[in-house]
C-alpha cells in the first residue's frame, strides 16, 4: 500500500515539473492576500497545495532541513537521522525518476545546502562542526573549518547554512547576530559579512544617558537580530532574512553589505528566503506563511499558515526551507512533521508571473495583455496597475499612466508620469502663461506710478475697517497678524489688556483645526501617505485638541509654582496664537503638492521646516513673555510642563482603569444580589 501511495505522489510531482498550471480554487483551507497601500488584502488564489510526502522516490526524509534546485531542476535535500545521528544529501529529478544519495558516510547532521553552477554542492554540518565543498559526484573537495584568525571571535563553530557567488567566495551563516562568515575558495577566512544593525529605542537611549557605568555594563549586552537564513540570486547579490525585524526583515546586500531593498511588509519570524526565476523573492516564516515579492521588494502574495495537528493540506507545523523550481511551483520542508509539500501556481499568479517577466524583459507592451487579464479577475490588485502604468508610460501615454498609478498607490511611477503630463501642458500653454504674466507686471507697475487700484480696494479696505470695529470677534482673531509681526508686544498686550477673549481665540482654534483637515484630505497623493477612507475625525480630534489641552493645564500648573505671571487664559489665547505659523504654511503646502513632483520635494520639505521652526520661536516667546521669564527659566518651564503632560495623561488612564474595574465590581455585586434575592 505504502509503495503505490509513493508511486501515485510522485507522478503528481511529474505533472508538478512539467508545469501544470490549475484553474480550480476548490479545496483551499487558507486564504491569500496581496498588499494595496501598505495593507493586507484579499486576493485570488495564487498556489495550490498538491501533494505533501515523507519520502521521495522511496528514499525517506527523515528531518528534512534545507533544499536547493538547480537550474536543471535537480533537487537537493539536506536530511537529517536525528536518532541515528546520521545524515545525506538527497539528489532527485521528478522528471526523470534519478535519484542519487550524497555524504551518508561522512554527514551527521547537515542543515543547509546549496549547489553552485559548475554542479559543486555545498554542506553545511552543524553536528560535524565544519562546512564541505562536494564534487558533483559528492566526494569531498574542500573543508572549512573553525577560522583560527582573531577576527572570529570566540564562538563555536556550528554552520548552518551555505552558499557560494560566481566567483568561488563562501558565505557561512554560523552566529546569525554577526553576519555571514565569508571564506575564498579555498577556504580563508575573510571575516563577516552583512551584519544587522541595531536600532536604539528612546528607552535604551535614556538609559544609557542616566544610568552609572556599571549598570550600563550589565544592561547593554544587547546583539544585532539575528539573521535566520540565505539566498544568493544570479547577479550575485546575497539576500538574508532575519528574527524579530519589522519592514527590513528581507534584505538585498550589495558588496558593502548595505541593503538595497526598500521597506517591506514582511512577518518578524521569517525563516527561510529563495530567489525564484525572475528574481521575484520567497519567504516563509515559522508560523507557516509564505511570501512572495517582486524584485522591488513589491509584496505580490502571502499565504499558508501553521497547522500543528497537520490536518489542513498548505498549512505547516514548523517550516525549515523553501526553494521555487523554473515553472514556479514552491517546495516547502516542513521539518516538523518530517514532510516535503509542493505547491503549483494558479492560472492568476501564472499571469502575474508572465507580466513581470515581460516588463522586466523590455517588453513594455507586451506585457499590458497579462496585465488586463490579471485585472480581468481581479480589478483591485494594485501591481497590475501599476504594470499597466509602466506599459503606457513607455509608450508615452502619461495620462493614462497617470491614472493607473493614482489606483495602485504608486507614488513613484505617478511623479514621473505627472512630471511628463506638467511638461506637456507648460510646452502647450507657454504663450498664454507668458502673456499673463507680463499683463501682471505692466499693470504692477503702472499701479506703482497711478494707484488706479486704489479706487477698487479703498472702498473694501473702508468697509473692512468697519465690520472689525463693529464686530469685536472678527476683531480679535485678525489681531493673530499683528501678533506675528511682534510676538513679544503681542503676547503684552494679550496678557495686559485683554486684547483677546477665550471665545475669540476659541473660534481660531476651530477654524486651525479646519485647516489641519483640510490638509490632511487634500495634500496631493504624493506626499499624502494617509489612507484617506481610514481617517477618523474624532481621532484627529484627540490627536490635535488633548496635547493642546495638556500643554495649558500643565504649564499653568507649572508657572504658578515657579512664579510665572501667566493666568489659564493667557496661556490658552496665546498658545493657539503662537501655532500660527504652521498653520499659514498648511494651505500652502496642500496647493503647492497637487502641482508639484519628487524632483521638487524639497520645496515641500523646506516650508514645513520653515513652518515648525517659526512655530518653535514663537512658541518660545510666547512663554517667556506671558510669565514673564528670562530664557533659561522658559527653556525650563517648557520642559517641566511637557513632563506634568505626561504624568497627567498617565494619571487620567491609571483612574480610569480604577474606576472602570470599580464600577464591574459593583454591577457584578448587585447582579449578584438580585439573582440570590
Amino acid at each position: 500500500m505504502k509503495k503505490i501511495l509513493s508511486v501515485i505522489i510522485v507522478s503528481l510531482l511529474v505533472l508538478v515539473t512539467f508545469g501544470t498550471v490549475t484553474h480550480a480554487e476548490s479545496g483551499v483551507r487558507y486564504n491569500t492576500f496581496t498588499s494595496s497601500n501598505g495593507e493586507y488584502v484579499r486576493t485570488q488564489t495564487a498556489y495550490i497545495a498538491l501533494s505533501e510526502s515523507d519520502s521521495v522516490l522511496g528514499e525517506s526524509l527523515d528531518t528534512p532541513n534545507d533544499i536547493y534546485i538547480d537550474e536543471d531542476n535537480y533537487v537537493y535535500i539536506a536530511s537529517s537521522n536525528l536518532v541515528e545521528n546520521t545524515g545525506k544529501i538527497i539528489k532527485f529529478n521528478l522528471a526523470s525518476n534519478e535519484i542519487t544519495i550524497f555524504g551518508d558516510t561522512f554527514l551527521i547532521n547537515p542543515t543547509g545546502v546549496f549547489v553552485n553552477e559548475d554542479g559543486y554542492i555545498y554542506v553545511a554540518d552543524k553536528a560535524a562542526e565544519k562546512a564541505y565543498r562536494l564534487t558533483p559526484n559528492g566526494q569531498v573537495d574542500v573543508e572549512y573549518l573553525e577560522p583560527t584568525s582573531p577576527l572570529y571571535g570566540e564562538d563555536k563553530f556550528q554552520p548552518r547554512k551555505i552558499v557560494s557567488d560566481s566567483k568561488g567566495n563562501v558565505y557561512i551563516l554560523n552566529n546569525g547576530s554577526k553576519g555571514l562568515m565569508q571564506y575564498s575558495a579555498a577556504g580563508e577566512f575573510f571575516g563577516y559579512f552583512g551584519t544587522n544593525t541595531i536600532s536604539p529605542s528612546l528607552r535604551t537611549v535614556l538609559q544609557f544617558m542616566f544610568f552609572t557605568d556599571e549598570q550600563r555594563d550589565r544592561l547593554f549586552t544587547i546583539f544585532p537580530p539575528e539573521i535566520s537564513n540565505m539566498d544568493i540570486d544570479d547577479r550575485g547579490l546575497i539576500h538574508t532574512v532575519s528574527l524579530g525585524v519589522e519592514e527590513y526583515g528581507v534584505k538585498r546586500l550589495n558588496i558593502s553589505g548595505d541593503n538595497l531593498l526598500p521597506s517591506m511588509m514582511n512577518d518578524i519570524n521569517l525563516a527561510d528566503v529563495y530567489v525564484g526565476p525572475i528574481g521575484n523573492i520567497y519567504v516563509i516564516s515559522r508560523s507557516g506563511t509564505i511570501s512572495e515579492y517582486d524584485m522591488e521588494g513589491n509584496l505580490l502574495f502571502y499565504f499558508g499558515g501553521q497547522d500543528v495537528s497537520n490536518q489542513i493540506k498548505g498549512t505547516f507545523n514548523i517550516p525549515s526551507a523553501i526553494a521555487v523550481d523554473d515553472r514556479y511551483n514552491i517546495y516547502v520542508l516542513d521539518e516538523g512533521n518530517k514532510e516535503l509539500q509542493i505547491f503549483i501556481p494558479t492560472e492568476f499568479a501564472t499571469l502575474v508571473h508572465s507580466a513581470i517577466s515581460l516588463y522586466q524583459n523590455g517588453q513594455y507592451l507586451d506585457s499590458k495583455g497579462p496585465w488586463e487579464e490579471v485585472l480581468k479577475m481581479n480589478d483591485l490588485f494594485d501591481l497590475a496597475h501599476s504594470g499597466l502604468g509602466n506599459a503606457y508610460y513607455s509608450s508615452g501615454d502619461y495620462e493614462t499612466a497617470l491614472t493607473e498609478y493614482e489606483i495602485s498607490y504608486d507614488r513613484a511611477g505617478y511623479s514621473d508620469a505627472y512630471w511628463e503630463v506638467r511638461n506637456d501642458w507648460l510646452l502647450g500653454n507657454i504663450e498664454t502663461v507668458l502673456i499673463i504674466a507680463l499683463v501682471l507686471l505692466v499693470v504692477y507697475f503702472v499701479n506703482m506710478r497711478v494707484h488706479f487700484m486704489a479706487f477698487a480696494t479703498g472702498p473694501i479696505k473702508k468697509g473692512f475697517k468697519k465690520v472689525r470695529k463693529k464686530v469685536r470677534v472678527i476683531d480679535e482673531m485678525l489681531y493673530v497678524f499683528r501678533y506675528l509681526k511682534n510676538p513679544s508686544d503681542g503676547s503684552y498686550e494679550i496678557k495686559r489688556k485683554k486684547r483677546v477673549s477665550m471665545f475669540s481665540a476659541t473660534i481660531l482654534l476651530a477654524i486651525y483645526f479646519l485647516i489641519y483637515l483640510i490638509y490632511i484630505y487634500k495634500l496631493g497623493i504624493l506626499f499624502n501617505y494617509r489612507v484617506i477612507s481610514e481617517i477618523n475625525i474624532m481621532e484627529e480630534m484627540l490627536k490635535i485638541f488633548l496635547p493642546f489641552f495638556l500643554w495649558v493645564i500643565s504649564n499653568t500648573l507649572v508657572s504658578s509654582i515657579r512664579e510665572g505671571e501667566g493666568k489659564f487664559k493667557d496661556v490658552y489665547v496665546s498658545t493657539i496664537f503662537s501655532v500660527t505659523p504652521i498653520i499659514i504654511v498648511l494651505p500652502i503646502v496642500t496647493l503647492l503638492s497637487q502641482v508639484l513632483t519628487y524632483n521638487e520635494e524639497f520645496i515641500i520639505n523646506l516650508l514645513m521646516f520653515v513652518g515648525y521652526g517659526a512655530t518653535f520661536i514663537y512658541f518660545f516667546i510666547m512663554v517667556k513673555e506671558i510669565h514673564y521669564y528670562q530664557v533659561k527659566e522658559s527653556l525650563g518651564s517648557i520642559f517641566i510642563s511637557f513632563f506634568t503632560m505626561i504624568m497627567l495623561l498617565l494619571s487620567t488612564i491609571i483612574i480610569y482603569i480604577i474606576l472602570n474595574e470599580v464600577v464591574t465590581l459593583v454591577r457584578d455585586i448587585i447582579m449578584e444580589v438580585v439573582t440570590r434575592g
